[in-house]
């Protein structure tokens, strides 16, 4: 059985949003109709990477930006390419789109 994080219409189209799943703090981006979940933990010195609520992109929305020491992320990735903690990744939360809605894949 999947678990039902939110409808793929409740994320901004080319944008962000806080989640918590299972009690852990995560976050979704959405590109179009792709959907990347990971957990809002930086991996330079584990903070979180928003100081803002949702606002996890760069200003041209093409990366994963941490506010605190600026490491760069690939969205699609979650590999940092540029900053602090280079070469390492965010700990992505596998999901996928059924029927509308994002759903987390069962491992």
């Amino acid at each position: 059985m999947s678990q039902h994080i939110c409808k793929i219409d409740e994320l901004p189209e080319y944008g962000s949003k806080e989640l918590e799943l299972n009690g852990e703090r995560c976050f979704a981006v959405r590109q179009g109709s792709d959907v990347y979940i990971y957990r809002n933990n930086c991996p330079h010195i584990g903070l979180p990477l928003n100081l803002m609520p949702d606002q996890f992109l760069d200003y041209d929305k093409r990366y994963i930006q941490c506010t605190s020491h600026g490491a760069v992320f690939e969205i699609k990735t979650g590999f940092c390419v540029s900053g602090p903690c280079q070469n390492q990744s965010l700990e992505s939360i596998p999901c996928l789109v059924e029927n509308g809605s994002v759903v987390l894949v069962e491992q």
